[in-house]
């Protein structure tokens, strides 16, 4: 059984005295003391996270085991120290306290993440057969490579340094560093509360930027918080053709955190709030190196989220100069810090200077991605109309930002006229933080419509900035109680209260589903796994030095992109030469090359064998009767040290002699 408590009552241990109480210190160093509690709190698990990566960054580099196991005790330390010494002062600042709104979110959200994630596979390695979805797959085997050292290569392509979502994986190689649990268990029992501290935090943020300091009755302040989570916006059957369930294209992500999107969208939110509240502030170099290092965490996690956030950042600053004609220095720093910590992650950590803009990298300014993958796009060609054609494509592009941001465009699109009207009418700027969500929302809209990304990953334009969409909806039906469009929003959230509630039923029900799956025989099929294969990997990871290379002989396959394959790389925790390779940022003529190395690995030519393994140092073949069921293995220099019914895999001696 993949569930463990002990593994889970660790990872709270770790997120508390490695994550959380050593960012408090840094917090409390470096930003204002009068953010609201949610700001400081998600503030300071992001920069204990960034402490934390930063210390592990200089072990890789010096090649010592324990600096980040002693870096967050002492970090803790020195904060309870202190904490202790100003005399036990409360986190809370005068006005607040515990909100039952928050503690029902936090615990509502775990127990909703466990029910998408955690349950649907703790059965995955107990049955007949293993099926894991190829997203989860992907970020267990960035666990394992992070896990040998920050940055580190790509566990499934040998030689590749770049891939996607470094930090969210970050956080949980970092555990496995110190503890030496296994990859998948550590991500199994840890992603939830990854999942609802951090989204639970924002989501208090949204909630009391709408409070706005008024008085409310609870029962509407937890709506402010909840009501991004049924806000319809990005609902996967108005947006995904074939999409069905879950009816919420957003909660699957935040739920999950699949992509890392909750993450994304939680530092959005923090590091707009934070820039708002000191953007009028007396310049300060602390709180400047504070809006860098949550920059480049936002990058780090999302790199859609980081362009997002730069862009939106200069462009305020941009048009408020114009507006005023007034010079801020302070303000202009800021935006250096935030455009610097987006460039900083963004060229050196997640995609460098080179990037081959292949397979899931690729990335086209056009709308066609958008329309072919989308329902307008179907409906059109159903229709006989070449949505590509003029005039058809610019009512097929609003169409698809209609559907993306959902109902909520009605009051949202009312909000930014009338922030447009004041400005314009009566010269007055207004809240500062409306304007950030307003070209932020705009930009996120515009990215999804007009750029186009393998597997509609252009969506996620959107999704970072749903909580936004939700503000300027609620924010336009605060101030225009009682108007038509407030009673239409009135039934839409209802409505999503209830595809809240049919998403909650679909994960129970995709779990029943997927553990019946593990008790079938995977017998040929692509999508999975024998469990005399997994247990082929799990001997491999048990069995061979950690910084054994191995070579497999399954791949992605052709049928159907959720067939990716990367199985080899996160269970065997050992680095491939080749396996799943649709994410990495590598191109189709090198991914030829290697594949064409790859099979001369298993070659009848004993010579031709030899000098493929030897130049590219493989120490394990992997052998599977899917793969290549009549391989002999004759080779004097292969020794056969694990066999099953399905797979065989040989060392190869390096020192035998003929």
């Amino acid at each position: 059984m993949l569930s463990n408590i002990g593994i889970t009552f660790v990872f709270f241990i770790y997120s508390l005295i490695w994550l959380q109480l050593p960012g408090m210190l840094f917090a409390q160093l470096l930003l204002p003391r009068r953010l609201k509690v949610a700001t400081r709190l998600l503030a300071s698990y992001f920069l204990g996270f960034m402490y934390l990566a930063l210390v592990y960054y200089i072990q890789s580099l010096v090649g010592c085991s324990w600096l980040i196991t002693v870096a967050g005790p002492v970090a803790t330390a020195n904060f309870l120290f202190i904490y202790w010494k100003k005399g036990r002062p409360s986190i809370f600042n005068a006005g607040e306290k515990l909100s039952l709104s928050f503690i029902v979110i936090f615990v509502a959200t775990y127990i909703i993440s466990l029910i998408n994630f955690k349950l649907k596979f703790i059965g995955a390695l107990s049955g007949q057969t293993t099926q894991i979805y190829h997203d989860f797959l992907f970020h267990t085997g960035n666990i394992v490579s992070l896990s040998k050292g920050f940055p580190s290569g790509d566990i499934r392509v040998d030689g590749l340094t770049f891939y996607y979502h470094y930090f969210y994986e970050l956080i949980f190689a970092m555990c496995k560093n110190i503890f030496h649990f296994d990859a998948f268990k550590t991500y199994l029992n840890g992603n939830a509360l990854v999942c609802a501290w951090p989204l639970s935090l924002s989501l208090m943020i949204i909630g009391e930027r709408l409070k706005g300091g008024r008085y409310c009755r609870p029962r509407t302040f937890f709506f402010y918080c909840i009501g991004t989570l049924v806000s319809c916006i990005c609902l996967l059957p108005l947006n995904v053709v074939g999409g069905t369930f879950p009816v919420s294209w957003l909660d699957n992500h935040l739920f999950g955190n699949g992509n890392a999107m909750g993450l994304a969208m939680a530092l959005t939110i923090l590091c707009v709030d934070i820039l708002v509240e000191v953007w009028y502030d007396k310049y300060s170099f602390k709180v400047m190196c504070a809006i860098f290092v949550l920059a480049t965490a936002t990058t780090g996690f999302k790199g859609t989220s980081g362009v997002l956030l730069a862009a939106i950042t200069f462009i305020v600053f941009v048009v408020e100069h114009a507006i005023t004609r007034r010079f801020h220095w302070g303000r202009f720093l800021y935006v250096v810090a935030t455009v610097a910590g987006f460039c900083f992650t963004y060229m050196t950590v997640t995609v460098g200077l080179g990037s081959t803009g292949s397979n899931n990298r690729a990335m086209t300014l056009t709308p066609e991605g958008t329309l072919e993958a989308g329902r307008v796009g179907q409906i059109l060609s159903k229709l006989g109309i070449d949505y590509m054609d003029s005039p058809w494509i610019i009512p097929a592009v609003i169409a698809a930002a209609i559907c993306i941001v959902g109902p909520c465009i009605l009051p949202f699109v009312g909000f930014t006229v009338s922030k447009f009207k004041t400005l314009i009418h009566d010269g007055v700027i207004g809240n500062i933080f409306d304007w950030f969500v307003i070209g932020s929302v705009i930009m996120g809209v515009i990215g999804f419509c007009f750029v186009s990304v393998p597997g509609l990953s252009q969506g996620y334009f959107v999704i970072t900035n749903a909580a936004f969409i939700f503000y300027g909806a609620m924010m336009y039906v605060i101030d225009n109680r009682g108007n038509l469009i407030s009673h239409i929003m009135n039934g839409f959230w209802c409505l999503g209260t209830l595809f809240l509630v049919v998403d909650i039923a679909y994960f129970c029900r995709d779990d029943i589903r997927q553990h019946a799956i593990y008790k079938m025989e995977a017998g040929d099929r692509a999508d999975l796994v024998s469990r005399d294969t997994m247990e082929a990997y799990l001997w491999l990871r048990d069995n061979t030095p950690e910084d054994a290379k191995i070579a497999v002989d399954r791949f992605s396959e052709e049928l159907d992109y959720r067939n990716i394959y990367f199985y080899a790389g996160a269970f065997s925790e050992r680095q491939c030469y080749l396996e799943g390779y649709d994410y990495s940022d590598i191109s189709e003529e090198r991914i030829g090359a290697m594949r064409a190395v790859n099979e001369r690995f298993y070659s009848s030519d004993w010579k031709e064998a030899d000098v493929a393994i030897e130049i590219c140092g493989i120490d394990y073949i992997v052998v599977t009767d899917m793969g290549h069921p009549d391989y002999q293995g004759d080779n004097w220099q292969l020794d056969l040290v694990f066999e099953n019914d399905d797979v065989r895999i040989y060392k190869y001696n390096y020192e035998a002699k003929p």
